[in-house]
């Protein structure tokens, strides 16, 4: 059910859910103010109450009212990617936070989205705590359409269209006195590198706790079984007649070839990523074979991770 900003804010300020667009992913939405609004999040998604939230703010400045310290670096992270898809997570006073938006944890996860609608609403209703649109583990929703098959066709949904990038955000944590990545994303490390003018270690396993969304080691994934590759389809003796693959590349024998775009785009394919691994099962596809003779830095760094981990079921 579509519905406009006005609505939107009534309905979050009176303690319901509501999906919101990012230039990400679609996002839902609860206002910080209410934990019955909090806890339907969880329930709604089937997500794990150890799996942290992120507080949506509308610029970086919202985020001192909650924060102990402002770690280095966290300026030029702010001014270079804020409003954007960077995620920071940052100490804070408890007291200002309910514990289960933030898993118990004397840290919290901020981020200043860059769509114009959600701007807009989080000028006059923040923070907002906000996960991906989806059941937990599956892909993530990039159309409104994507909230309603998960969610019911009356689920309340702020309209913006598809989303620009179509991965989430890159999180950030800190430690030591050295920034890492906590969850690969939009962001590349390379484009972080540069304004930090150190290399970033990417964080490979979880540590006692999961500290931000996204480390679960089986998550975007869809029902259909996902065979990945980096040889040619024709030289692959474990492959499917379905293939998710490129559109300047041939499948000679394939069944069906879902596109993700060109191979020389990553732009591309992780817009449509996850629209692509819902058709999977939405056609009822049980198997496809993945092309995943691809680059290894940038942005396809992201999208061979979350290749990896949608594999995983």
């Amino acid at each position: 059910m579509k519905i406009d900003l006005q609505t939107a804010k009534q309905l979050l300020l009176s303690g319901a859910v509501v999906a919101i667009p990012t230039e990400t992913v679609y996002g839902l939405a609860a206002w910080l103010g209410c934990e019955r609004a909090i806890a339907s999040i969880f329930q709604l998604k089937g997500r794990p109450s150890h799996n942290p939230l992120i507080l949506h703010i509308a610029d970086k400045e919202s985020c001192r009212k909650y924060v102990r310290a402002l770690p280095a670096g966290f300026a030029e992270l702010a001014d270079a990617f804020w409003p954007g898809p960077l995620t920071l997570i940052l100490p804070i006073k408890e007291e200002l936070i309910p514990a289960l938006a933030r898993a118990s944890l004397p840290t919290a996860a901020f981020r200043v989205p860059s769509h114009p609608l959600t701007l807009e609403l989080l000028q006059t209703v923040q923070p907002l705590v906000a996960p991906s649109a989806n059941k937990s583990g599956t892909p993530s929703s990039t159309k409104p359409e994507h909230i309603e098959h998960d969610f019911g066709a009356d689920f309340p949904v702020v309209d913006g269209g598809p989303s620009l990038h179509g991965v989430e955000s890159t999180i950030l944590g800190h430690d030591d006195g050295v920034w890492y990545i906590a969850r690969l994303g939009a962001i590349s490390p390379e484009e972080l590198e540069k304004v930090l003018g150190y290399t970033l270690k990417i964080l490979q396993k979880v540590k006692s706790q999961v500290i931000c969304p996204g480390q679960l080691l089986q998550h975007y994934a869809p029902e259909a079984h996902l065979i990945l590759s980096e040889k040619p389809f024709t030289e692959c003796p474990r492959r499917s007649s379905h293939v998710v693959g490129y559109g300047d590349r041939h499948y000679a024998g394939a069944e069906k070839v879902y596109i993700l775009g060109n191979g020389n785009d990553p732009v591309a394919v992780s817009h449509h990523l996850y629209d692509t691994l819902r058709r999977l099962d939405q056609e009822k596809v049980t198997a496809a074979w993945v092309d995943m003779a691809i680059p290894e830095n940038g942005l396809w760094k992201t999208i061979r991770e979350r290749l990896f981990r949608a594999a995983k079921r």
